[in-house]
């Protein structure tokens, strides 16, 4: 049996939102990306390959507002609040008066998982199963480089004016270890920013009921090990499964593993 994507585009909180589907069904699990991805490079094959073992299973992965095919949030710059309210939006216009909560379910990576961390705390009554890989939202205390690079950075402000954008990019990314603010879009500074000097989550994870799957690389660098199991001891209700060798990128490396884990989880009354 073939499966085919539908592409669609609602309007959710003034934005102009893409999205792709597999599928119809009651049961509907809802993937988020993490920054700087979007629907094709970031789960399109993991959906289309776990909709093929689990056809009972509705599928729709989202263009996040400023990524993929979506529209950029506004100038001002949006925090995870903004996001969660968008999430929001976009399951009204989506889902049917009529479909059960506990019938919805969440996929997000890194970013994403703050975005659903965010939504899950405000709309308590979205209770459905939930899987959250290699989230972030928690601070950890910086390391040697990390502390090193702030440093050069604040020197690196003061001349940056002067040197090409290309440079500019190299020395951030490369250098610095900033990938996200290298990469990001000039669209998207604001919101990033507002992003990162948002609280700590581990505060509010305590109040998220829903039966929770934490996965993660035990080689991420970008969100370690030690969020996860932080994850781990304020979730009320979760699991933590940890992948060999991976790293931040898990669901390019280890998408077996992950359908697996998916698949047992969704399944388990």
């Amino acid at each position: 049996m073939k499966t085919f994507a539908e592409h669609f585009f609602i309007n959710s909180k003034g934005i102009q939102t893409h999205g792709i589907k597999f599928g119809n069904s009651q049961k509907k699990l809802f993937f988020l990306h993490g920054w700087g991805g979007n629907i094709n490079g970031s789960f399109f094959e993991l959906a289309l390959n776990l909709k093929k073992s689990n056809p009972d299973l509705e599928i729709i992965l989202l263009d996040l507002p400023g990524f993929g095919l979506s529209q950029d949030p506004s100038k001002e710059g949006w925090k995870t609040f903004d996001y969660a309210d968008w999430f929001k939006e976009t399951l009204d216009s989506l889902l049917k008066k009529e479909t059960p909560k506990n019938n919805i379910y969440f996929y997000g990576h890194s970013f994403g998982c703050r975005v659903i961390v965010r939504f899950l705390n405000k709309y308590s009554e979205f209770n459905g199963k939930t899987i959250l890989t290699s989230a972030a939202g928690i601070k950890c205390p910086l390391s040697f480089r990390q502390k090193i690079s702030v440093f050069l950075s604040k020197k690196f402000k003061r001349a940056k004016a002067s040197l090409p954008q290309k440079i500019q990019k190299f020395i951030l990314c490369k250098i610095f270890g900033a990938r996200d603010w290298g990469n990001v879009k000039p669209e998207l500074k604001t919101t990033l920013e507002k992003v990162l000097n948002e609280k700590d989550f581990r505060n509010i994870l305590p109040n998220i009921k829903n039966n929770i799957l934490l996965i993660w690389g035990n080689k991420d660098t970008v969100t370690p090990i030690s969020s996860g199991k932080i994850y781990k001891q304020q979730l009320p209700n979760t699991n933590l499964e940890i992948l060999k060798n991976g790293r931040h990128g898990i669901h390019y490396t280890h998408q077996k593993e992950i359908m697996k884990l998916i698949t047992k989880f969704l399944r388990k009354h």
